[in-house]
């Protein structure tokens, strides 16, 4: 079963404001293995595990049709105030049950969300939708900050990453998978054309 967090409506209006989007390198990455199997114009992506949108918002200049699922009707919420682009739309959906047509899909995104995934089931969802040399693109942020204020930047940091190590026992143990920077879950994709 999936697990299911970040669902008030406080909690998803925090995420709106604070999560940050994807790094442009990793965006670089997706779009130029994207560009050695398929032909522009892309016509339609899938970001699995929106959150508020800000993954999904960034394959705007990219692909016809857009459209952003997340469990969670807060964050969907979030992300539909959010949204004044035509091509993008977002629906309260779990990530193993995609409402969309077989084969439809060139792109199938999660940002910093497979982890929550029941991933067996979604790695089959994915399979379903994805057109013959579409894209599945999973990925997250390795949780490695530096804290940067004045001149205390090194001992701000020291005092962060001591936090870190002592409610690591207290984490949901979905967040190893974020650590090892999704090694399971690459290695457990289905399909032999991949890269990391």
């Amino acid at each position: 079963m999936a697990t299911r967090l970040f669902e008030g409506k406080t909690h998803a209006s925090y995420y709106q404001k604070y999560r940050f989007s994807p790094p442009q390198e990793v965006q670089d990455l997706i779009f130029n293995y994207m560009g050695e199997r398929l032909s522009k114009p892309y016509g339609f992506a899938v970001d699995v595990g929106c959150g508020t949108g800000q993954s999904t918002r960034i394959l705007v200049p990219y692909f016809e049709k857009i459209l952003g699922t997340d469990i969670s009707p807060a964050q969907i919420e979030e992300a539909s105030k959010a949204n004044d682009i035509p091509n993008v739309t977002y629906c309260v959906s779990p990530a193993e049950e995609v409402p969309v047509d077989e084969c439809s899909v060139d792109l199938v995104t999660a940002c910093a969300a497979a982890h929550w995934f029941s991933i067996e089931k979604f790695y089959k969802e994915v399979d379903r939708i994805l057109k013959p040399r579409g894209c599945l693109a999973i990925f997250t942020y390795i949780p490695d900050m530096e804290v940067h204020y004045k001149d205390r930047s090194e001992q701000l940091t020291k005092v962060f990453k001591e936090g870190q190590k002592m409610l690591a026992p207290y984490e949901n143990e979905k967040v190893r998978l974020v650590k090892t920077g999704y090694k399971d879950l690459f290695d457990a994709i289905p399909y032999t054309d991949k890269k990391r």
